[in-house]
């Protein structure tokens, strides 16, 4: 069934259930009766503040609207057997693509609740440590504080970020592309990795260190530059 005849009749069941003519509810919505009774065909597509409305109206929420996961698994079936033999093959092997990437993705509140959680690699608070392939990730047991919502753990390599962060210590990162002046992030210089506070110039991008002892490092247009994201604990 198409998506606005399925709105309509879920449109029209609503109506009968709460005994309201398509008069009395084109009053309460301020339209016709000719545009409720063409809603309820499918005839006219219900627009997301339409249905706000009458959520509101029928005191439903938005999703009775819609589809729920079997039926929308037997409209997807129906319309799979409805297309001709390419496009059939077609359909089959972008949902295998899907599926395989799917089944590439870490669950980290899986990984929270059974092993810890999953440490990508090691990020240099000195000197710099390339190890950004999460083919060298590991999970590790953990039993600190987690915040809500991260991307990324890494574990912190040197003392250049004391007393803040500590040597051996593990750091949680939101993914982030783009460079934040002030912030605390996690960026690739070439060939090293580091956590460090980030300030824009002009032709520069300076990483500083919290430890004094420690020289600011300076990056620019000759280097290759990977921000990877900004650290949230």
């Amino acid at each position: 069934m198409e998506l606005s005849k399925y709105i309509g009749s879920k449109i029209k069941e609503l109506r009968v259930r709460n005994n309201y003519t398509q008069d009395y509810l084109a009053e309460l919505l301020n339209t016709t009766r000719q545009s409720i009774s063409r809603y309820e065909n499918g005839d006219r597509k219900a627009n997301q503040d339409l249905l706000f409305e009458l959520a509101d109206i029928f005191n439903v929420s938005i999703n009775e609207f819609f589809p729920n996961s079997s039926e929308a698994k037997m409209n997807i079936v129906d319309i799979y057997n409805r297309l001709n033999t390419d496009r059939q093959t077609k359909v089959y092997n972008y949902a295998q693509h899907e599926l395989e990437e799917q089944n590439k993705i870490i669950d980290i509140n899986e990984i929270r609740e059974k092993q810890g959680i999953y440490l990508q690699s090691k990020v240099s608070a000195g000197t710099g440590v390339l190890d950004l392939d999460p083919t060298y990730g590991e999970t590790i047991s953990y039993d600190g504080e987690i915040p809500n919502h991260y991307d990324l753990a890494f574990l912190v390599s040197g003392n250049s970020m004391t007393p803040t962060f500590e040597d051996g210590e593990i750091i949680f990162v939101e993914k982030y592309p783009n460079p934040i002046n002030g912030a605390l992030m996690v960026v690739q210089i070439d060939e090293q990795a580091y956590i460090k506070k980030v300030y824009l110039e002009k032709d520069n991008l300076r990483l500083v260190s919290l430890n004094q002892d420690y020289d600011d490092i300076l990056a620019n247009g000759t280097n290759n530059i990977r921000i990877v994201g900004k650290v949230v604990f």
